[in-house]
């Protein structure tokens, strides 16, 4: 009995089929006894071949997977493939995480577990470029192994090499930087350009403020320190999986009822600030704006999120950068989480407890005292007074020091 021959294309011949009809020639896919048609002619081998492709990968999909094999026999695309399965439906950003491991699979799909090592991961964070982008897309990995391992898929340990951190960024606004993006997103007004008449390709301003929902963004960052997506994604009202604001019990619930975070992304509850409070109940309750062709003050419908435009949640990244480069210049190194530095670096120079700090900001004690503990006002300060009271550079018993008193010890 000859050998059961693999997965092949085949073109089919044309033929007369049953009914007395011409069937021109064909590329089909031969799998043992199964035929399946390519729908391709004869001259579109290159169309034949994609098809052959996919179906080979959908074969390799609906198989079932063998359980603890080694690391040199399992695939690093199917251990992203079961990861981004597994996960997918968790995760917060589904676009960016599919984006990450669209960039894994082009380097690492073709290999297997049993290449990874210190090596190929540095290979692999030198040719990204981009260190911190790299470290974050060898997190996706070593996330997806142990998930493989895990689930009895592979019966190897496989190590993966992350590439250092970057020092914490601590750059951090101005009362006066503040003011001035603040003003400028609340005056600009949108332009454009006439494409007829006789003022053709003039450019023109409208009523219109296209950045005032930044300064909601701005203001709500600067006063409570809360990371980007649990103030865009923010709401008046309590919806399922989205961040709240109760403006009657003045607190801010940045996640959602029964959300799971990550440890490293702490979002507790606060106190709403006062001011920040009477900012939000007039943002709520519909901003007044004076019509240009009637010159009547009307209030707009009362808003459903907190940073909203044109009636849906906007995440206010790209309008937040190009404001940013027109009020401090392309070279400056703000970014949207600068406002959570600037948050935490402000109440550290206030003085307060160092503890309520951290709770406010929802970080460990341990992250605060190490990234911005030498902004308050009594860091280092007994070490300060011990130079300048002239303690440091004295021995102890020498001129101007008390001498230790001596033990007496009693004799027979």
């Amino acid at each position: 009995m000859s050998a059961k021959k693999g997965a092949r294309l085949w073109l089919q011949p044309a033929r007369v089929d049953g009914r007395g009809h011409q069937r021109d020639a064909v590329w089909v896919v031969r799998d043992g006894s199964r035929k399946v048609s390519t729908g391709c002619s004869a001259n579109d081998l290159q169309g034949a071949e994609r098809f052959f492709e996919a179906y080979l990968a959908q074969r390799h999909v609906d198989a079932e997977p063998v359980l603890a094999k080694s690391a040199d026999n399992s695939l690093i695309a199917d251990v992203l493939r079961h990861y981004a399965t597994e996960h997918l439906e968790r995760v917060k950003r589904p676009t960016e995480f599919m984006a990450r491991m669209e960039r894994l699979l082009a380097w690492w799909g073709d290999k297997s577990l049993g290449e990874i090592n210190r090596v190929s991961c540095k290979r692999f964070a030198t040719e990204r470029g981009a260190k911190s982008a790299a470290r974050r897309e060898l997190e996706d990995l070593r996330a997806a192994v142990n998930l493989y391992i895990a689930d009895g898929l592979c019966r190897e340990a496989v190590k993966i090499t992350l590439p250092e951190k970057h020092d914490a960024r601590v750059t951090y606004f101005t009362r006066d930087q503040v003011a001035a993006l603040l003003w400028h997103c609340w005056t600009t007004r949108e332009t454009q350009t006439i494409h007829r008449g006789p003022k053709k390709g003039q450019v023109v301003e409208t009523g219109r403020r296209p950045l005032r929902h930044v300064c909601r963004y701005i203001l709500t960052a600067i006063y409570t320190g809360t990371r980007s997506a649990r103030i865009y994604e923010a709401a008046f009202v309590q919806e399922d999986g989205r961040p709240w604001l109760d403006l009657d019990g003045e607190v801010y619930y940045r996640r959602g009822e029964d959300e799971q975070v990550a440890a490293n992304k702490r979002a507790g509850s606060i106190r709403i600030p006062r001011r920040l409070l009477a900012h939000m109940r007039r943002w709520r309750a519909g901003v007044w704006k004076r019509e240009a062709k009637t010159g009547r003050w009307v209030r707009d419908e009362p808003a459903t999120y907190l940073v909203e435009y044109q009636g849906r949640p906007a995440n206010p990244k790209k309008a937040l950068a190009k404001a940013m480069d027109d009020v401090f210049g392309e070279s400056h190194q703000f970014v949207a989480h600068t406002f959570r530095h600037t948050a935490v670096t402000w109440l550290m120079w206030s003085g307060e407890d160092l503890n309520d700090i951290a709770a406010y900001a929802s970080m460990t004690r341990e992250v605060l005292e190490e990234v911005y503990g030498h902004h308050h006002p009594s860091a280092h300060e007994s070490i300060g007074d011990a130079f300048s009271k002239g303690r440091a550079g004295r021995r102890p018993g020498t001129s101007g020091e008390r001498k230790p008193a001596r033990r007496q010890v009693a004799t027979g």
